[in-house]
């Protein structure tokens, strides 16, 4: 179960791009191409009536909910028909397409292409599901827009990208990109090993910062960076460990795993930030933290040189979880899961309350639509539209640096008085 971030593009944003020589640099890169390049960020008429065909029929047979289908969607669908065929470009097609699937107000719902980063994200994963992986991107692990924030706005930042590297900054704005008006994942096509200058603004101020994008599968980028975001911290009462856990599926799930079965194994307590990223989580991601260590005795092997090895097959020390409007999807199980069963305490925003399963429907090289296929419950709640609200309230909705910030101080004020101490009983246990 996967969320795509809600990336709708602003008029402004369409606008620069139509007086920018951005599309004459990608019409370049297109010709060099296919016929229907990934990189041609021109379209047509025809082209536009032929794509919203193929949405509106794609939501018509696969939507979870028929009534939507017929009702929402179809009004949707009458008031923005005539923008949608008259797109210039790609960013205008984004634009107004997405428009129009907010109107159902359902969750799992996106209109994505080669200018978002969603778009090359969810091809990198759902190709796993047939064993022929796709969707690799100029990365820079710097994720802009969504959740209401301005397009150019950076939302989050992956742990050990090229833009982390680069000293990004969540709540910069970009401002350019080689001298070029930001747009989107246009403005670093073929930039892989080059070091592109960007601008940014800062508090105010013009900041110029270099970044190096690597081409690379997005999805195994989110994984790398929930292992790198690993570290301890040293306190008088006992060590802190911290994880971002940056996405789900079993390939995230294992290096969670290793992480809790090696590096964070000894500590005394434990972080788990799930704010932002992506979802496709499941209740088993949370299998380290319910296991009672009586049943997984710890298995030790000796090599002949004396040295010894063994591995923690649980995790039994105390929990807090980072939560926020990005928890999303599979995310918000595992925070309905840590609440209720008083596993862990919740500090931050409530959830998003977007809890359906979701699938991508290729439609052409250049965009895909993602869409809501099954609705979902929890224990019998249904979380779509309600979310998970945290234990302990800190609202960021602007995504300030300094309340982020606080969000953290304050899990590490109520984890440390917990360290070694026994854990209290479970709810519902006897």
């Amino acid at each position: 179960m996967l969320f795509g971030t809600s990336n709708c593009i602003s008029a402004v944003r369409a606008e620069e791009a139509a007086k920018t020589p951005i599309l004459d640099a990608a019409a370049k890169v297109a010709a060099t191409e296919s016929v229907q390049s990934p990189f041609d960020l021109r379209v047509t008429p025809d082209y536009c009536q032929k794509i919203l065909s193929k949405v509106d029929q794609l939501i018509s047979k696969n939507l979870y909910s028929a009534d939507i289908a017929k009702n929402e969607w179809m009004k949707a669908r009458a008031e923005f028909g005539k923008k949608i065929v008259e797109s210039k470009t790609i960013m205008d097609l984004d634009q107004w397409l997405n428009a129009a699937i907010k109107k159902m107000h359902v969750s799992h719902c996106q209109f994505v292409t080669t200018n978002d980063e969603t778009f090359y994200f969810l091809n990198a994963l759902f190709s796993r599901f047939n064993n022929k992986p796709k969707g690799k991107m100029d990365f820079t692990g710097v994720i802009c827009g969504g959740n209401g924030l301005p397009f150019n706005q950076v939302r989050y930042i992956i742990d050990g990208s090229p833009g982390e590297q680069s000293k990004f900054v969540v709540g910069d704005k970009i401002i350019t990109v080689s001298g070029e008006p930001y747009v989107g994942q246009a403005n670093f096509f073929k930039t892989s090993g080059k070091k592109i200058p960007i601008v940014v603004e800062r508090d105010g101020k013009g900041v110029t910062l270099t970044v190096t994008p690597n081409f690379k599968d997005p999805f195994l980028a989110y994984i790398e960076g929930t292992t790198r975001s690993a570290r301890i911290f040293d306190s008088p009462e006992g060590k802190v460990g911290y994880v971002h856990l940056w996405a789900g599926g079993q390939e995230p799930r294992d290096a969670f795993e290793t992480l809790l079965s090696s590096k964070l194994a000894e500590t005394d307590g434990l972080i788990i930030d799930m704010r932002d990223g992506y979802g496709g989580n499941s209740l088993t991601d949370l299998d380290f933290f319910y296991r009672n260590p009586i049943g997984y005795p710890l298995f030790t092997m000796q090599e002949r040189g004396g040295h010894k090895s063994g591995t923690k097959e649980y995790y039994n020390k105390p929990v807090v979880a980072l939560i926020n409007g990005g928890s999303r999807s599979g995310k918000e199980l595992l925070a309905y899961s840590l609440k209720k069963s008083g596993r862990a305490r919740l500090i931050g925003d409530r959830t998003a309350g977007y809890v359906l399963g979701g699938r991508l429907f290729p439609i052409d090289e250049r965009c895909a639509l993602y869409l809501a296929v099954t609705d979902c419950e929890v224990d019998g709640v249904r979380l779509e539209g309600i979310g998970v609200e945290p234990d302990v309230l800190i609202p960021n909705p602007d995504y300030k640096l300094d309340v982020a910030q606080k969000q953290f101080d304050k899990a590490k004020e109520l984890l440390l008085p917990l360290l070694k101490k026994p854990l209290p009983a479970l709810n519902g246990s006897k």
